[in-house]
């Protein structure tokens, strides 16, 4: 069974294994057992099932014993699992209770008492215990950490030499002592070794307790079973003996102070008030009315607040004006009110000098006068980021993700004329800049890949650029899709989703037919131009964002402006730096350049090698106006790639009319020449607008694209011919 293989011994069990007198007791005759596996694979015990017969299982039989074993394993693995929580919340509560004894317990049989209830649930030890030093250090005073039971005295201290114990030696280099057996000590520890001895104690762990640059004490714990704690968890021990630690000065300076008389006891709280000052984690006196009395240095570098502005400050004007802030604050102070500690509440707070966001975790205890309170928190700013990056990483990775999915029309910007270099010019002015852009151009001119030159080419490249087609996305989507929106902040919003402009905080993001843009959105999408500000969709919390904006039309916005359906503000603020890309039919000598690279291109993709392309053929191409540009000259080529049969390219049945050649009969406007293309481009695949054969391949659009213009240019199947 420790290989997890399937074991079946049909007879004679008994015989096979002498040694197993279980087998015996059972009269067992014939074994079948299976191997219990955990998620992982690990091997967590076996399913047996035994007879007093002959016992000769079908395979039928054993898949069933399988699934049982199969479940029994989920069990098994659920049930550590949840004693793996258990154990957690008990050693959370546990440091909880540590902390809370830092401020409660003065008195040395108090603190020891409230530190045995807290660390018997943390470490498995028959003994465990404090070791102080006395007498200059040349003797050990051991207290064995018991809970006292009311009206019980305190366990009596033990004294002995320090030379030759484990704690001494902890103490003085600052490291641990773990030690699987007592034998393991003998030489080293000579004393620890008799003591251990005397008591039946095999393992020990011994640590430092360690205040400021002093070790105060030694904290140990001791069992009966040897290696008990060889898989200790040092890294919770660790965060133990630093309560415990800090814990303990505090016990030994009360001590000193009521030892002390008038001199030393203001000595004494000169050094208990460094102590406050320089403790690690943040501490505050406040008043019922949340006015700061104290707060030591931790407190005033988290809150942004100097020495001099304590008295006039209020815990309460750290929170921010929310909802949800103002309704956990409320809910803290009628717990003090109450006379309630507050234990571990997480608080986003706002710091005084700056601003900033400030997370807390935080405990508050009533003072028994009932005039103030005692407040300790920790700053878990940096961990709150931390989540809140890597949610933002794996939004962004997803993005990715899809992104890699997507099948990009062409990678590289191919031409020499004059026109593409006055783009190229363009690029290069605006690109290192974090002005607007704003591309315009026909359909099919590339302004996706304009856009991506100029984010490869900014200081922002290290960054993801983040795509919007606005016309793609459905009017009631796009806010969230923009924005983001909160779980339920609408049916169907079943968990959180980070808009496209919190993903591309830091980086670029290209809003591609801004014109499509419903009116209501371009008030939300002008704020972020003007401020870098928004709110996710169901959520009153302002976000800050720092992005670079592309957007890209093939409209006319200024006629759009006049007709109202475009914001002139928007308008201005988008137009900062516009580049006007060419058509295809506007630098016809780039055309042999494209055709080669398309050629080239798809011949790879599909094991062709294409190596002539008559010269008929280029001028047929040249003289074809391209109302879908280079996207289009893309498809014709692949087309054509696929038909020819050797290494001189062929268009096939593909040949343009003399109308659109000469451009005799071309329409007038830019939206009149796009719908005679779309209305040829249907007749030609006899309206068929999706799959291989539609005409939204040919003209290289998504069929919900192609759709979308059809019913902005007002095409039908009725509407067949030019319709002009």
């Amino acid at each position: 069974m420790i290989g997890g293989q399937v074991c079946s011994y049909p007879e004679r069990v008994q015989s096979l294994f002498p040694q197993d007198k279980d087998l015996v007791t059972l009269a067992a005759e014939g074994y079948l057992g299976v191997p219990l596996h955990d998620s992982s694979g690990n091997i967590l015990g076996h399913l047996a099932l035994i007879h007093d017969k002959p016992l000769h299982p079908k395979p039928h039989g054993i898949a069933i014993v399988k699934i049982f074993a199969a479940r029994a394993g989920a069990e098994l693995e659920r049930i550590r699992a949840d004693e793996d929580v258990r154990h957690l919340n008990q050693e959370l509560g546990a440091l909880a209770e540590i902390n809370r004894a830092i401020g409660q317990h003065l008195n040395r049989d108090e603190l020891f008492g409230a530190l045995a209830a807290c660390l018997k649930t943390l470490v498995p030890a028959e003994q465990f215990g404090i070791e102080l030093p006395i007498e200059g250090g040349t003797k050990l005073q051991g207290h064995i950490l018991t809970v006292r039971r009311e009206g019980t005295e305190p366990t009596q201290p033990t004294i002995l030499p320090a030379s030759g114990t484990a704690c001494d030696w902890v103490m003085q280099n600052r490291r641990w002592v773990i030690a699987g057996s007592r034998e393991e000590l003998r030489e080293r520890f000579p004393v620890t070794f008799d003591v251990m001895s005397s008591i039946g104690m095999e393992s020990l762990c011994a640590l430092p307790l360690v205040s400021g640059d002093r070790s105060r004490a030694a904290l140990f714990f001791m069992a009966a079973e040897k290696g008990a704690y060889v898989h200790v968890r040092r890294g919770l021990l660790e965060q133990v003996a630093g309560a415990v630690a800090v814990a303990v000065d505090d016990c030994l300076a009360h001590e000193e102070l009521r030892r002390q008389a008038s001199k030393a006891l203001a000595e004494s709280e000169e050094r208990f008030r460094d102590l406050f000052e320089e403790a690690p984690i943040a501490y505050v006196h406040e008043g019922l009315d949340t006015r700061f009395i104290r707060a030591n240095r931790a407190a005033m570098r988290s809150f942004g607040i100097k020495p001099e502005e304590i008295a006039g400050t209020y815990g309460k004007s750290f929170v921010p004006d929310t909802p949800d802030a103002q309704r956990r604050l409320r809910e803290a102070l009628e717990s003090i009110g109450r006379g309630t500690d507050t234990s571990g509440v997480v608080l986003e707070l706002r710091r005084k000098d700056n601003g900033k966001p400030l997370w807390i975790q935080w405990w508050s205890r009533p003072d028994p006068s009932g005039t103030y309170t005692r407040t300790m928190f920790v700053d878990i700013t940096d961990r709150v980021l931390m989540e809140q990056e890597k949610a933002r990483l794996e939004a962004q990775n997803i993005y990715l993700q899809e992104e890699i999915q997507t099948e990009h029309n062409f990678e590289e910007i191919i031409g020499a004329s004059s026109a593409i270099k006055k783009v190229f010019k363009a690029i290069e002015q605006v690109a290192a800049t974090d002005s607007t852009v704003l591309l315009v151009g026909e359909t099919g001119t590339g302004k996706e890949l304009i856009a991506r030159a100029i984010h490869n080419l900014s200081k922002r490249k290290d960054r993801v650029l983040v795509k919007v087609n606005c016309a793609a996305i459905p009017a009631g989507l796009i806010e969230s899709e923009l924005f983001g929106h909160e779980k339920g902040a609408f049916t169907g919003a079943l968990a959180r989703k980070i808009g496209r402009f919190e993903l591309a905080d830091g980086a670029t993001i290209f809003l591609d037919e801004i014109g499509d843009l419903p009116l209501e959105l371009q008030a939300k999408l002008l704020r972020v131009l003007q401020e870098g500000e928004c709110e996710r969709v169901g959520s009153p919390k302002t976000l800050t964002v720092n992005v670079r904006v592309i957007a890209a039309t093939n409209r006319d916005l200024e006629k759009t402006v006049q007709q109202g359906g475009f914001r002139p503000d928007l308008y201005y603020r988008l137009n900062v730096f516009p580049i006007q890309l060419p058509a295809l039919r506007e630098r016809r000598e780039d055309i042999p350049l494209l055709v080669k690279y398309f050629a080239g291109k798809h011949g790879a993709k599909q094991g062709k090698k294409i190596e002539t392309i008559p010269q008929t053929i280029m001028e047929a191409l040249q003289g074809y106006s391209w109302p879908g540009n280079v996207r289009e000259l893309e498809n014709v080529i692949e087309r054509a790639v696929i038909l020819t049969p050797g290494l001189v390219l062929e268009l096939g049945e593909w040949l343009p009319n003399a109308g659109a050649a000469s451009g005799a009969t071309a329409p007038t406007t830019l939206e009149e020449l796009e719908r005679v293309h779309i209305l040829e481009t249907l007749a030609r695949t006899g309206w068929r607008v999706s799959g291989e054969k539609g005409a939204a391949k040919l003209l290289g659009l998504k069929p919900t694209t192609l759709e979308a213009r059809m019913q902005k240019l007002g095409i039908t199947r009725k509407a067949r011919g030019t319709g002009l």
